[in-house]
């Protein structure tokens, strides 16, 4: 049986140390940047990221190094800060201004830790499903499981058992849904796990995470924070966006009834009025 592919590659865009990523990039208008999660691609985006264009913003989703098209990382550098400098590099790369910046759980500190190192073209930020630190995470595996059963040798044995890895990548995507994933979701995300560097890039940013990697405080940022999460997300806890809700200057939290982490897949309509709401309302001049 032919293994699935990816849906045909975009746009090749250097950050930086001789390495480029993939991006798809949709409408026209305000720059709307989507940060995937891990494992993910920009591809998980599609719902969001149509309906978001249909509403008259430019939408710019990408895999971040190390998962779908983009290359892989050589240097060992798996951490929210390696990919915050990627995510610099790309706005600077396409000269992207007044952003959007939409995190998707592991994009979540990607996305505040960009907007803590520089800011200047970063406007505000969306936040969906974010994982804060791990304190703010509450009752998880212990790190030594976690970090055993995302090491390297455990996922390239399922990649070479496909039986065995088909089972996981289903039973992580009815956690991550909280039910039934649609049909196209596990074909991506074989494809995507499938890719030559995404099993040692998850492996490796899991690892880095269950060893409290985490982003800059949200207290530090300027920016206007919109954040949505999933009352019956089993992915990660509410308690994460309430935490960065408390630690952010300006924050609001939409708590979505029933949703679980795959907000912008399950409730794409209902996030992109939200997400061009909150950047329209944000745009307008402070009252004097």
């Amino acid at each position: 049986m032919e293994p699935p592919h990816l849906p045909p590659i975009g746009l090749r865009i250097a950050v930086g140390a001789g390495r480029a990523v993939n991006a798809v990039v949709k409408g026209d208008g305000p720059a709307v940047v989507l940060v995937h999660g891990l494992p993910g691609c920009g591809y998980d985006w599609s719902p969001l990221g149509d309906a978001l264009a249909a509403r008259g913003f430019r939408t710019l989703a990408y895999d971040r190094i190390g998962y779908g098209y983009s290359d892989g990382r050589s240097d060992d550098d798996f951490t929210i800060a390696a990919n915050a400098r990627e995510l610099l590099a790309l706005l600077a790369s396409q000269d992207l201004h007044d952003v959007t910046l939409v995190g998707w759980s592991y994009g979540a500190p990607v996305a505040i830790e960009a907007a803590g190192r520089d800011g200047s073209r970063i406007a505000r930020l969306v936040l969906i499903g974010g994982a804060g630190p791990l304190e703010s995470m509450g009752a998880r595996p212990p790190a030594a499981l976690s970090k055993l059963m995302f090491s390297g040798p455990v996922l390239a044995w399922m990649k070479v058992v496909p039986p065995a890895g088909r089972a996981v990548q289903e039973a992580m995507s009815r956690e991550a849904f909280s039910g039934e994933p649609p049909a196209w979701w596990l074909t991506q995300l074989a494809a995507n796990l499938g890719s030559p560097h995404s099993l040692e890039s998850f492996a490796g940013e899991n690892a880095r995470f269950e060893d409290g990697d985490a982003a800059v405080d949200p207290v530090a940022l300027a920016q206007p924070i919109l954040l949505f999460h999933g009352d019956d997300d089993r992915l990660v806890p509410l308690s994460s966006a309430q935490w960065i809700q408390s630690h952010a200057r300006h924050a609001e939290l939409v708590v979505v009834e029933g949703g679980s982490h795959m907000l912008p897949i399950t409730h794409a309509a209902l996030l992109a009025d939200r997400i061009a709401s909150f950047a329209r309302a944000s745009d307008a001049p402070a009252p004097d």
